[in-house]
Parts: structure tokens; sequence; C-alpha cells
């Protein structure tokens, strides 16, 4: 079972450069390739800070300085030579803010962050593991030099420190004390509970993405922070990154330093290093743009908990006051149908069909979108769905016609069951084709190709079959070795993301797996959520992971985290994520995530 590791938060001065201190010396001069880097202690305020290298770095193989492997004397004989051992990796859990012993970034993750050898205690990323020098104890010249920083890539801790941000309500609130960790070209804040010595989080409370277009760093006038105290100002600078455009809203982030001169070294150093960053044209991983669609000058807004694009003037939005089409080229709303409160909605494009769960009841009701145009329209209720859970629509059978199914699961005592129905052109528009009795309570639904079901519950998914022909199958195998961590975490599903050649990205709460068609680990390689999600959306073969204070990005296929966007107190109103609500400057507001690469509006 996982076991925590606090042990590897070591004391450290209260702000300190890494490998960026003699790059900025050097940076006039240098124009990339080898960089060594000297950091001497640094005389002030000590504070506990996550484990970090002092040393000389060099990333030139070629280079005098270069670490090289221990040398064996020759003048020994091989009898008398000790036999190396090798190191025995095990993977862990963190319970703080910790760096990679091989290239000094931050092991981001909820849990299972890393590996760490069971002999010497050496900690690094699963990626990095084989890339630790064999000899278990590491020569102590190479941890204190470790190989795999790269500052030309942002690989590696440049920066870290305690900084305090305005707290809840803005800077006449008062600032709270956050520790920050500057790497891989990201600002990692992570707040300080009072009731764990000091020790930060494992949970980052916000992420600055210096890749960002709109990232830039500045000191402050009395204008800026009107609410500030005379002696503060001069210690305060701002981080800016993109938030919303249009209409051209950017996120600012404050933060007070211990003293001017630390204010300074935290300007200049971030200054620099996003000018390295730019310098070496690293390529622009930005997916999502969020663009405003309704502000809350409209009232019902704020209680918006579902919806869906219908096409690219109008959109439905489901609230706790019932359901709304909203014309966006005319500026209309019209009320659709009763009063009750719209928990999920999608729309079957090619049934020209809303499928709502709505009331105190938790009914699933079938809307013909002509229902939107303002005619008389019966909303059609699903017989049997009550206490309904969730539900997903999809095709069931693409040949010889295409044929569309709405599964839906039912909350039952202890259990849960899932009722399969084929979406039809009869007046009725359903009709039941069988169901699934689950042994769990059932957490998410989704429909997968060659009509197949996937269900999540916790700790778990299995796929059935929509038609019944094939026996289910589980996607977390017995012999994954993940099954017992799963088991033992009674960790909740949140989705399954179907990939090719049968791979599947299997969405729990605390990480990402990836498995194979009959449910084995396929990748060493997990997904790390940097924040605890609130919920997640997949679109465009995309990852979106929804926290307190920002939307973090993932690329399904490859496992890198591309981008954050910094939404806050953001939820998905619809399984892609495109429409989301979320809270700028405490107003609620509707966005849009738009796909840069493309052009038009998809649901």
């Amino acid at each position: 079972m996982p076991r925590l590791f606090p042990h590897f938060f070591l004391e450290r001065p209260s702000s300190q450069m890494s490998y960026l201190d003699h790059f900025l010396k050097e940076s006039s001069t240098r124009h990339g390739g080898s960089i060594e880097s000297e950091e001497g202690d640094v005389e002030d305020n000590r504070a506990p800070s996550v484990t970090s290298s002092k040393s000389d770095i060099s990333l030139d193989p070629n280079s005098p300085q270069s670490v090289r492997p221990p040398m064996v004397p020759q003048q020994q004989p091989p009898h008398l030579l000790p036999k190396p051992k090798c190191h025995q990796f095990l993977v862990r859990t963190f319970s703080s803010p910790t760096k990679c012993s091989h290239c000094t970034s931050l092991m981001v993750g909820l849990t299972r962050q890393g590996v760490v050898c069971e002999v010497c205690g050496f900690a690094c990323h699963i990626g990095c593991c084989d890339k630790v020098p064999a000899v278990c104890p590491v020569p102590s010249d190479q941890t204190k030099r470790p190989l795999g920083i790269d500052p030309t890539r942002g690989i590696g801790t440049a920066y870290e420190g305690y900084v305090k941000v305005p707290k809840t309500g803005g800077v006449k609130k008062g600032w709270v004390r956050q520790f920050v960790v500057v790497c891989d070209f990201k600002l990692f804040l992570y707040d300080i509970s009072p009731d764990r010595n000091a020790l930060p989080s494992v949970y980052v409370s916000q992420v600055l993405d210096m890749r960002d277009e709109e990232f830039a760093v500045s000191s402050v006038r009395d204008s800026d922070v009107i609410h500030a105290t005379k002696k503060d100002v001069p210690c305060i600078f701002r981080i800016t990154t993109s938030l919303m455009d249009p209409p051209g809203v950017k996120n600012h982030t404050l933060m007070l330093a211990d003293t001017e001169s630390e204010k300074t070294k935290w300007v200049v150093a971030l200054s620099e290093l996003h000018r390295i960053l730019k310098r070496n044209n690293l390529p622009n991983r930005t997916v999502f743009r969020a663009k405003e669609l309704l502000d809350n000058t409209l009232a019902f807004i704020k209680n918006a908990m579902s919806g869906a694009i219908i096409d690219p003037d109008r959109l439905v939005i489901g609230t706790e006051e019932g359901l709304f089409c909203l014309d966006l080229d005319r500026i209309e709303i019209a009320r659709v149908g009763e009063g009750k409160k719209v928990f999920q909605l999608e729309y079957v494009v090619e049934e020209q069909l809303l499928v709502v769960l709505s009331g105190k009841q938790r009914h699933v009701r079938l809307i013909p979108v002509r229902a939107l145009d303002g005619d008389d329209v019966e909303w059609i209720k699903v017989a049997e769905t009550k206490g309904c859970i969730t539900f997903a629509t999809g095709a069931m059978r693409r040949s010889p016609v295409l044929v569309y199914c709405l599964c839906v699961a039912i909350k039952r005592q202890n259990t849960s069951q899932v009722i399969i129905y084929e979406v039809t052109r009869t007046k009725t528009r359903h009709k039941r084709l069988r169901e699934v009795m689950l042994p769990t309570q059932a957490q998410t639904l989704n429909i997968l190709s060659d009509g197949r079901l996937c269900v999540g519950y916790q700790s778990g998914f299995s796929i059935y079959s929509i038609m019944g022909d094939q026996h289910p199958l589980s996607l977390v195998h017995p012999d994954n070795q993940l099954l017992g961590f799963l088991a033992y975490s009674a960790v909740d599903a949140m989705r399954a993301i179907e990939l090719s050649r049968g791979e599947y990205l299997l969405v729990f709460h605390t990480l990402g797996v990836y498995v194979d068609s009959q449910g084995r680990k396929s990748r060493d390689r997990e997904i790390m959520y940097p924040a605890i999600p609130q919920a997640v959306g997949f679109c465009d073969g995309h990852l979106l992971v929804y926290s307190e204070t920002h939307i973090d990005v993932f690329n399904s296929v490859s496992g890198d985290w591309v981008q954050t966007i910094n939404v806050k107190k953001s939820k998905p109103l619809n399984s892609a994520g495109t429409l989301s609500i979320c809270v700028i400057n405490d107003m609620p507001h509707i966005i849009y995530l738009a796909n840069i690469h493309q052009r038009e509006f998809s649901s």
C-alpha cells in the first residue's frame, strides 16, 4: 500500500534560485547549451522548502565540469571491489510537495507521484527512473549535481520561496502565506496549513503558466492596490495571465514578498525565465481559449447546472429554475416547458432530440428540438427512470443505418440498474431494449464504439454490450497491480476515454490510468492532477480537469499536461466541457472553451 514520505521536505531559505541563479549571470553571453549553476547558502530567514540540490550543474556531456561516474581505482584488485547494488524502486505517495532527485522538477499529483528506492531513498519521477545512475546508492557527487535539469526546456526547479497572496475577497481582507515553486515554466502555489507545522499541502492552490501568451510579471503602483498599506506596496508584484477573450479580461495574481529586495529578486528571476522561454521558441501548446457567452446580467445563470449548444446562434441552459433557450444572434431568452430543475442535458443532433434529467424525483425526459421554437410540445417522460443517477447517449449501431441509444443509471438500495433504450422516430421517441443490474452504485456512463457501454463505479470500470451479446469485461484486471491500490483507496470513477488500438484512459478522482482491452496497465505513465478535481470533461482528444481555481488540460493520447486555464470555481455544463460556468470578479459567467485550432462551435 502507498506510504507517505514527509521526510523529503527539508529546511531551505525563504527564497532561493536553483539553476537560474548562474544562468542569469551568464545569459548575456551564453545562448543555450551547457549550463553550470553554483548555488551558495543564502543567509536569510530559514524556512522549510521542497527537496532541492545545491551544487554545480552541467548539461553538456563534453564539458570538463560534467558529472562523470566515479572512476574505479586501477590499483585495486577486481575481486576486492564491492559488488554494486541495484535500486529497488517502488511507487510511493508523498504528503508534501516533493522534487525529483534526478531532474529537480516537482513530482506533481495527489497520489503515487513518484518512486523511491527502498535501499537508498532516492526519489524521482517514474519517467526519470530509467535515467538514474544504476549504482545504489547514487554517488554523492551525482546527487548534489542532478543530471536531468534542462533550463532551455524549463525542466528543473528554477526558483522557490514564500510569498503572501490576497485572502478570498481581495487585499482589503488581508494576506495569506503560500509557498511557490517555479519549475517547468510554471508557478505552483501551495497553501500552508497551520496544523501541519507550516508544511505546504500536496495539492496545488493555483498554477500560473509562463507559456501563457499573456504572461507578464511587474511591480505595482499605489493605484493598482488601493487597499494595500503604504509599507506593503513596494513589496508587491503582479503576475498576469490570460483569462477570457472576448471580452479581453486578464487574470491578475498579486504577491507580497517579505522585503522590497525579495520582490525584486522574484521579478528579475521570473522576467528572465520568461525571456529564456521566449528565446528558445518552445512550442505553444495552448489548445483552448475561454470566450464569454453570458455574463451576470442574466440572473438565472448563477444557478446554471447544465447546457448544450444547439447551433452557432442558440444555446439551451438547464438551471434550478428550469430550461432556457438563448438566441445569441437576436439576444433573446425564452423559458422552455415547466420550471423543473435540470440536472443534466444532452442534445442528440441527428435525432433533433434533447434529453434532460430533471425534477425532484430525477426523471429522464425527451424534448423534440422544435420545442425551442415556441411550439407547444409535450415533454416525454421516460418510464422507470425515477431516481436517475446519470445518463449517456450515443450510437449503438452504425449500419445499415445509424441508430442511437439512451442508457440510464438508476439508484437502487446498495446497487444500481442501467436501462438501455433505443432512440426511435415513433411518438414516444424511445423503446426499451434491456437492463443491466450492477452490484454497486454506478457513477459514470460512457457509450463506446461497436455498441458498447462503459460503466464507472468506485475503484473500477466495466464494459457491457448494449445488445447483450457479449460477457461484461472489467477494465481493471485482477492481475493489475493498481487494483489493490484502487480497492484500498476507494476512489471514485469520473470517466472512461476510448483511445486507439484497444487502449483506454480510466479517469479516477485521484489519477488517470492507461489500460489495454483486458484491463492490464498499458503504460507506466499515469496522469497526475495538480489539484483536487471537481469534475472532468473530454473534448477534441483532451481531458479537462476542473478544480477550484483553474482547469487543467491534458492530451489524452500522450498524457502530457499542456495547458492551465485560470478560471475559478468552474464546472462543466456539458460532458465535453466546452460550456462551463465560472466565477470572475465574484460574478458568474458562462464561457465557451474554443479550440483555437478550429473555427466553429462544437457541442
